[in-house]
């Protein structure tokens, strides 16, 4: 019986594009998410604070959350059915968060946060995303 070299054997099924664009967009969110931990660590180091601990604490919980969406983005890109409800609430609170940077007089950071989300929001229903991760 002749062998099968292991590059042909039983290789998973392609991973869609577009579920590797959305891993990838959630991933840019966690970046962005500890730039703006670091931001603020920054500020509380060069500036000083009245209320360090309010600082500490939302360092802390963005940190908690960056690596939350890391393991969902892993999820996702292992079509981990999970996964999406997580990066779907996630998406939901940052346009809520993002919204009203538009009328606050700071429009790049609204488009920062909504851009994204909508992208992702919208993507996760979309049928090659939904047929891979969906049950």
């Amino acid at each position: 019986m002749p062998s099968v070299p292991t590059s042909q054997a039983a290789s998973p099924r392609p991973r869609p594009p577009l579920l590797t664009a959305i891993a990838a967009v959630v991933a840019l969110e966690v970046l962005l998410l500890l730039a703006g931990g670091a931001y603020l660590v920054h500020g509380l180091l060069v500036e000083g604070s009245r209320a360090p601990l309010a600082v500490v604490s939302v360092v802390v919980l963005a940190v908690v959350f960056a690596a939350g969406l890391a393991f969902c983005a892993h999820g996702l890109r292992q079509r981990a059915t999970w996964a999406r409800s997580p990066l779907l609430v996630w998406q939901v609170l940052q346009v809520a968060a993002g919204l009203p940077a538009f009328n606050g007089g700071s429009p790049w950071l609204g488009a920062v946060l909504v851009v994204p989300a909508v992208a992702v929001g919208v993507g996760l229903f979309l049928p090659p995303v939904s047929a891979e991760v969906g049950r």
